[in-house]
């Protein structure tokens, strides 16, 4: 009953990041698309999707695009990494370059506006336990960038990096440092990121750069392959996926716990005591993370629950009881609403 009630909760507050907006069409399953004020997205819901639900999220970002009106995002869905992510029970993503960006993500824009604006639409309209975000060639500089922003990152829980580098952020908190990041790169690919050019390698120098500034940060290199996204690439990259699983999980629920702690903290409990729960653990740095912000909401919520108990008016009492009890449903602090109601 409790882990049911917990999920309906989760449905109703399934936006982390929502930034109001008008209540969007409903989904279908199979492959969406999605457009909204500020450009377009394929969104892909599986179909044995429950809106009840919490479900991990892959976002990839399509690669160097010249022509102003081709959709080099769709396919994305389709491509080897991207379906087998699907098979793990992702929920799949997958950004249009803006026109007016092209033939790079930042070349022409700011394309971070355009990226917050479907990340908040995709949060209206799915449960999102977390998201991981990849990309190819061009797009995997700007899942790099994403990755370092002091700001934007907080989307995220870790990256997948192909065939792509820039420039490292070499003062970045320890929050952005230890998420995880892998980069695949063929050894016949570009060698040396050009911010000038914007060129589509770099993986040696981002990765000697992130190792020397301290990232969590792993890269594979690839005998005999150019700029390509090979089989070899994809198995590597699977590999790393699967052995982080309960570091993105503990990642995203202390990101977006801490986005809605004040308006929500209820939910932001119920997050990091689900993350707590899963089968595969996080490394040590996150699990102490995850540890202190669930020690924190839950003392929050107990402290609410004493206040309310204490009240002397027996109605007031109740009645705010009664609020608090909807509002930490299926937390740990849901228990000591019950014991509050039913002492004198």
């Amino acid at each position: 009953m409790r882990a049911a009630a917990a999920l309906a909760f989760l449905a109703l507050a399934s936006s982390a990041f929502a930034q109001g907006g008008g209540k969007p069409q409903p989904l279908k399953k199979g492959v969406n698309e999605i457009v909204i004020p500020e450009g377009k997205y394929w969104l892909e819901i599986p179909n044995d999707y429950d809106p009840k639900k919490p479900r991990p999220v892959i976002c990839f970002l399509h690669g160097k695009t010249v022509d102003l009106k081709a959709d080099n995002a769709r396919g994305q869905l389709d491509n080897a990494f991207v379906v087998a992510m699907k098979k793990r029970g992702y929920i799949a993503v997958a950004p249009v370059m803006p026109p007016e960006h092209r033939p790079h993500w930042f070349e022409n824009g700011n394309s971070y506006t355009f990226m917050e604006a479907w990340l908040n639409d995709l949060h209206r309209r799915v449960n999102v336990q977390y998201i991981v975000c990849s990309g190819f060639s061009a797009g995997a500089n700007y899942t790099m960038h994403y990755g370092q922003h002091r700001s934007y990152h907080g989307w995220f829980s870790g990256y997948l990096v192909m065939a792509g580098g820039c420039p490292v952020d070499t003062g970045a908190p320890e929050d952005i440092k230890k998420k995880p990041i892998w980069l695949g790169c063929g050894d016949q690919d570009n060698d040396m990121y050009d911010d000038k050019l914007n060129t589509t390698g770099g993986a040696r120098k981002t990765k000697d750069d992130l190792k020397a500034n301290g990232f969590d940060s792993y890269y594979d290199e690839f005998p005999k392959v150019g700029h390509v996204m090979d089989a070899k690439m994809v198995e590597k990259a699977l590999a790393f996926h699967d052995a982080n699983v309960g570091n993105f999980a503990a990642i995203g629920a202390y990101l977006r716990s801490g986005q809605v702690r004040e308006t929500t903290p209820g939910k932001g409990l119920l997050l990091l005591e689900l993350a707590a729960a899963s089968k595969q653990k996080a490394n040590e740095f996150w699990s102490k993370k995850l540890a202190d912000a669930t020690a924190a909401l839950a003392e929050r919520g107990k402290k609410a629950v004493a206040d309310a108990a204490a009240l002397p008016d027996e109605a007031k009492r109740k009645e705010e009881l009664t609020k608090l009890g909807q509002e930490w449903i299926g937390t740990s602090v849901e228990k000591a609403v019950k014991d509050a109601m039913v002492k004198k």
